[in-house]
């Protein structure tokens, strides 16, 4: 039996949790410029909402955290969350490896 999906929520505030089975996520802006239609690969990896997820799953099997039962996504150091948010819409951008199908299979998106 699959266990049902995680939820993951995308907020535009600050945001903390004193639960133990709440993960919090803190995405972040880029640290500094790139020439436009490039990124280097340490901004895309900590700028993936997908990799941090899958960093969460890794973690848990790894026994390094506990079982998280939700995942608050704190986007407020970003422009807009909407980014955020595609990435966690199936279909809506495109999956790189085992590593987003893990993640799709694995969290959804709270409305």
């Amino acid at each position: 039996m699959t266990p049902a999906p995680i939820p993951v929520e995308v907020v535009a505030t600050p945001v903390r949790s004193e639960q133990s089975d709440v993960a919090v996520i803190r995405m972040a802006a880029p640290r500094h410029a790139h020439p436009v239609g490039t990124e280097c690969l340490a901004c895309t990896a900590e700028g993936d909402v997908r990799v941090k997820l899958f960093n969460v799953l890794e973690e848990v099997r790894q026994g390094l955290r506990a079982p998280v039962s939700a995942v608050l996504v704190d986007a407020s150091a970003l422009p807009s969350v909407q980014p955020v948010i595609d990435a966690l819409v199936p279909g809506k951008l495109p999956a790189f490896g085992l590593r987003d199908h893990a993640v799709a299979r694995s969290f959804t998106l709270k409305a």
